[in-house]
């Protein structure tokens, strides 16, 4: 039984010295697909790298590019060494070193591995020779990259079926708690990203696909597909890798159907927060930074100034800004990150809600588009734009848009030396110097130039005193001489109001086409008040 491969779900768990290596060996190996690791019961310390415990394992880099971990064993002799050997999927070697067996706690002992390049895949194994016998762990598909967090709500973990082959990515891993498990396993980051359990899968396949018999719901599910939408992690992370950072990335789906208020990190033994936090640490407890979308359920159900319970637990409008605060500043201080990157899409519209509620959408976007004043390294992507399958939620297509955009943001956090490429932002609106009466619309960090398909749309003034919609604006200019200014011509003949205010994506369906070179879409702002600085 010489040389016998050691599943590492079979070895770790059963916690193993290396005096015993080979008796397990001598056991018969079991499949390395033999089912999740219960981790639920696991302890960890940010003070000390992540446990090895998985194939697909993605292990959070270090500022040096650098990635570190523990195998964990159990008891051992302090005088024992393991060899260690990596090779990645080409076949190059990058480390073949003995490393000294140490403790860890009581009754437990083992190996820190360290200085594992970023990259991947690699395999990891192990080995030991005691009384004549050899014996080897393998951990398989590791990555040392980033890893991003996924949360919000439905529009996040995605409605759409896929509409193009998805293939696995080789530098894709994810952890995949499965909706609503504490339980997880890694596992290849092929979409749906967010999976969901046989016990609610039914609900979703049947919105998936209408006129899905009961029995064909069964043999799905009996055949082990996946079930999920397309959301646009995937596509975050293919553009992300593909634009030159050549950073691997792991993903961890946390987003579920809810209001900010089920992230209440001060909640967190009852709510998403918790969820969330149980699962990062699961994964070493380091992160690079999350991917949010969410914002849809404050605006359809909540209220300005009052609590509300239904669906879900919803704070007050008023509050948004501050408890989205509160939320970043928990996971920066949780992971010990004081500059985790949150990247948030702006909310898109929302068709047949009730009328009274869309000045709701407004103010939600609106407080989504000036959070990353209050909040460092806090980006907001628009998607006011986009195309939707069912009045709320993003199509295919839409969804691989969002995604790039979130990659084009995120690249410069991602790859050294890449210059700064924030999302487009609103600088001011104020009356034109001109002969005929303008207003002129400055924006910063445009790319190349604006641009509409057919005539731009989606600009609105307003008079505040009476909440009246004035119909002024009848042509809107791209400047030429000035890539960021938009310049709008209005038929009124009275002299500027102090009560004028504008808005781009007013209401809840709004219809808006401007983007730029890049397709970064204008952010959904307003009422701003003309001639006033764009940000209070």
């Amino acid at each position: 039984m010489n040389n016998v491969p050691i599943n590492r779900r079979q070895f770790v768990l059963a916690g193993v010295g290396a005096a015993a290596l080979g008796l397990v060996g001598a056991a018969e190996a079991t499949n390395s697909d033999s089912g999740p690791t219960p981790n639920s019961a696991r302890t960890y310390s940010l003070e000390s790298p992540p446990f090895l415990t998985e194939d697909y394992q993605v292990i959070q880099r270090d500022e040096n590019d650098y990635g570190a971990c523990r195998i964990r064993f159990g008891i051992q002799d302090k005088a024992s060494v393991l060899s260690v050997f990596i090779v990645d999927e080409a076949g190059r070697i990058w480390m073949d070193a003995q490393i000294p067996v140490e403790d860890f706690s009581p009754g437990e002992a083992g190996i820190v591995v360290k200085k594992i390049p970023v990259g991947g895949p690699y395999i990891i194994q192990v080995s030991s020779s005691e009384n004549g016998r050899k014996a080897r762990i393998t951990f398989r598909n590791v990555l040392v990259g980033d890893i991003w967090i996924l949360g919000g709500q439905s529009n996040m973990y995605g409605i759409a079926l896929a509409e193009e082959d998805l293939p696995a990515l080789p530098y894709l891993n994810m952890l995949n708690p499965m909706h609503t498990h504490m339980d997880s396993q890694w596992c290849a980051g092929i979409p749906p990203l967010h999976r969901l359990p046989d016990e609610l899968a039914a609900f979703h396949l049947k919105a998936q696909y209408p006129g899905i018999t009961d029995l064909e719901i069964k043999q799905r599910l009996a055949a082990k597909v996946p079930v999920g939408g397309i959301g646009p992690a995937y596509f975050f992370a293919k553009q992300l890798y593909e634009a030159g950072s050549d950073v691997p990335i792991g993903v961890i789906p946390c987003a579920t159907g809810a209001a900010l208020a089920v992230w209440d990190p001060t909640k967190r033994d009852q709510n998403r927060y918790g969820f969330l936090y149980h699962h990062v640490m699961t994964a070493g407890g380091r992160v690079k930074g999350m991917l949010w979308y969410q914002g849809e359920q404050d605006a359809i159900f909540g209220d300005e100034e009052k609590t509300v319970t239904q669906p879900s637990l919803i704070y007050p409008m008023s509050t948004y800004a501050a408890e989205f605060k509160k939320f970043v500043d928990s996971l920066r201080s949780d992971f010990q990150n004081h500059e985790l990157v949150v990247i948030t899409a702006q909310i898109c519209r929302h068709h047949n809600g009730k009328k009274e509620r869309h000045k709701f959408w407004e103010q939600m976007r609106e407080i989504q588009r000036t959070i990353p004043d209050q909040v460092p390294n806090v980006h907001v992507v628009p998607t006011v734009d986009l195309d939707e399958l069912d009045g709320l939620h993003l199509d295919y297509w839409s969804q691989k848009r969002l995604g790039h955009r979130m990659a084009y943001v995120a690249l410069p956090y991602v790859k050294r030396g890449a210059p700064a490429r924030p999302e487009i932002k609103l600088k001011s609106v104020n009356f034109g110097n001109t002969a005929r009466p303008t207003i002129v619309v400055e924006f910063t960090a445009v790319s190349g130039k604006l641009r509409a398909p057919g005539r731009p749309t989606g600009f609105q003034l307003r008079n505040m005193d009476t909440g009246e919609d004035l119909e002024w604006i009848f042509k809107v200019n791209f400047s030429p001489d000035d890539p960021g200014k938009v310049i709008l011509e209005i038929a009124a003949k009275q002299e500027p109001q102090d009560n004028l205010a504008l808005l781009y994506a007013p209401g809840a369906t709004p219809f808006v086409n401007v983007v730029d070179e890049s397709d970064m879409a204008l952010p959904a702002f307003g009422p701003v008040a003309v001639g006033a600085p764009a940000h209070p």
